[in-house]
């Protein structure tokens, strides 16, 4: 169900040239049913016999035992719906091989070689007998191969396999612990994965063997597309650990767009109860080295701006300030750009546009603001043309959408006017969130000469700016971006009550953490309406079913419905992954919804 394969990768406890003892402990994981049914299990190399036999591989006596003990585990997997594969010793061409057999519902599939095995196991000498080591099989339509490798080849093992365009890599290991290897191999897979857009599923032997000449220790890793979804390190006894892959998100990142014929293939299991893998609230943002991703993107944010200023020799900016989070972030990137080329900060001209809704508060935050920074000033209060706007058009004043957006065109038109006649560029406030809802007035803040926010959602703005002031990317702004920030997000269009803001955004809309959470894997990991609901109501539980639903629903109408602002929106470059630029996201300006409603 939802496109998600359950993987458990098991690490069975060992006893050295016992294969008996060995299948024992892999049995008793094999019908372990506390997650469900699994749609692969996955052991280690060489887990009926251990790695620790030496010259006794050698024995036909271990290798007749251990094939005796992998028919047992063939039988016992009848019971169970997924694959099975786990690693033996064999004699093949009159050599003991080490291998991975592939199992399915008492059947024995195929057997796969190990690569880089050590001096008293054969390697790269088969028959025909053993299936090549880039055989594909599938699970639910999710195309997985068994790269049997040591730990210290993991690197060139996994890359040969992501280019036959497998979408999953397990690597069954046997390798020796040293100290600081498995941080090593963990930040590999990490980057293997995102690098790659495939899973790595890591599980490496160790558990119970003997002492010397090495020392063992069993692990567990597995990372979709850079992300982990599962750890564990094995102690003294046999372990499992389980997660949740899923299809969708490794399809939309998968580099290699080969599509391999699976040599076999099963449906994916339905009976899984609960859900393995974590699930962010905002997964704009990466769960490890947040900061560094933050710092990375403003100064691309920034960049973008000076590469604009610079090729089109463009001295000054100009950009309404509002006190709302949107023009501070903006601002900063102003600033931070006209630093980086060596211009003064006065040739930012930053201008408040108090209007029927603003507030006192943030009104106070704008100048704070501006005077702090250094830039120009101005304010151009047009109260007065939009009644006369009113009046002109025989609109009664009646708070209605009207109301609204003669305010917003207003304060474009402004801002135009003032870049016109001070040759200069007009910079956009609006972000990633606002363009995909559509809460933006055509022909007013829609517009701008070029976008800084653009592919930056509402929360991860919010987070980037508390982190530029944080962190002294830019000075003398913190306390008044610390008010800032505090202040409820709104476009200030209605009259404020008794001084405070009246219209919040997020009580229209929906908390933005929601909204974006939406956004991010619709557009970014093409997820079907039905699956993101099923995601939301796993992150967002404390909000209830019906309301997520109910959010749902409004985000389709308007994602569909505001595609024509988008389709003519301004200029700007494309500094993440998702967003919503033309040249990474298109779709019709007329699409209707309904089909998408329909499965939701």
């Amino acid at each position: 169900m939802h496109n998600i394969i359950r993987l458990t990768a098991a690490i069975n406890k060992v006893s050295c040239a016992d294969p008996a003892d060995c299948l024992k402990e892999s049995k008793s994981l094999l019908f372990e049913r506390t997650i469900g049914d699994f749609d692969i299990m996955i052991f280690p190399q060489l887990s009926l016999c251990s790695p620790s036999c030496g010259d006794l591989f050698a024995s036909t006596v271990l290798t007749q035992q251990c094939s005796a003990a992998l028919d047992q585990l063939r039988a016992a997997s009848l019971g169970r719906e997924g694959y099975v594969i786990a690693g033996f010793v064999m004699e093949d061409c009159g050599k003991p091989v080490s291998a991975m057999a592939v199992l399915h519902k008492g059947q024995l599939l195929g057997i796969l070689p190990t690569c880089d095995n050590p001096g008293t196991l054969a390697t790269n000498v088969y028959s025909d007998y053993i299936l090549p080591p880039s055989t594909v099989f599938s699970c639910g339509g999710l195309r997985f191969s068994v790269v049997s490798c040591a730990l210290s080849c993991l690197a060139t093992r996994v890359a040969e396999a992501a280019r036959t365009g497998c979408e999953l890599i397990l690597v069954p290991s046997y390798s020796p612990a040293f100290a600081g290897q498995e941080g090593e191999v963990l930040s590999l897979i990490a980057g293997l994965s995102r690098s790659l857009g495939v899973a790595i599923a890591v599980v490496n032997g160790g558990v119970g063997d003997t002492s010397s000449p090495y020392v063992y220790r069993g692990f567990v890793s597995v990372f979709e597309c850079g992300s982990e979804l599962a750890y564990m390190q094995a102690g003294s006894e046999s372990v499992s650990c389980t997660a949740d892959i899923d299809v969708d998100v490794i399809r939309a990142r998968k580099q290699e767009k080969n599509c391999p014929t699976p040599f076999h293939g099963i449906p994916a299991g339905k009976s899984k109860p609960g859900l393995f893998r974590p699930i962010e609230r905002i997964p704009f943002l990466p769960s490890l080295g947040r900061e560094a991703y933050l710092t990375d993107l403003f100064s691309l944010q920034v960049r973008s701006l000076a590469a604009r200023m610079k090729n089109t020799g463009t001295t000054k900016l100009v950009l309404g300030v509002s006190g709302g989070l949107d023009s501070t972030a903006a601002l900063l990137v102003c600033v931070k750009a006209v630093d980086n080329l060596g211009l003064g900060r006065e040739g930012i001209i930053g201008v408040t546009l108090p209007g029927l809704g603003t507030s006192e508060h943030t009104h106070y935050n704008a100048l704070r603001l501006m005077e702090n920074l250094g830039v120009t000033m101005r304010e151009v209060s047009i109260r007065r043309a939009v009644e006369q706007h009113f009046e002109d058009i025989d609109h009664s004043g009646e708070q209605d959408f009207v109301y609204e957006n003669a305010q917003a065109r207003e304060r474009t038109q402004v801002l135009f006017d003032i870049a016109n006649s001070a040759s200069a560029i007009v910079v956009g406030t609006g972000d990633l969130s606002e363009a995909a809802l559509g809460f933006c007035t055509y022909g007013g803040d829609h517009l701008a000469g070029y976008n800084v926010n653009i592919c930056v959602s509402k929360t991860v703005l919010r987070e980037l700016t508390r982190h530029i002031c944080e962190t002294g990317l830019v000075e003398n702004v913190q306390y008044v971006v610390q008010s800032i920030l505090a202040t409820p997000i709104s476009p200030e269009l209605l009259p404020p009550q008794d001084g405070l803001i009246t219209q919040k955004t997020e009580d229209i809309l929906g908390p933005y953490e929601l909204l974006d959470f939406f956004i991010y894997h619709f557009v970014g990991n093409k997820m079907r309406p039905s699956k993101i609901f099923f995601y939301a109501c796993k992150a967002f539980s404390e909000l209830g079913d019906d309301f997520i639903r109910e959010k749902l629903v409004m985000f389709i109408k308007r994602f569909c419905g505001s595609q024509f602002k988008r389709s003519c929106a301004p200029d700007s470059a494309s500094i993440t992954r998702v967003n919503l630029n033309g040249i990474n996201f298109q779709m019709p300006s007329d699409l209707n919804p309904a089909f998408l409603l329909r499965d939701l």
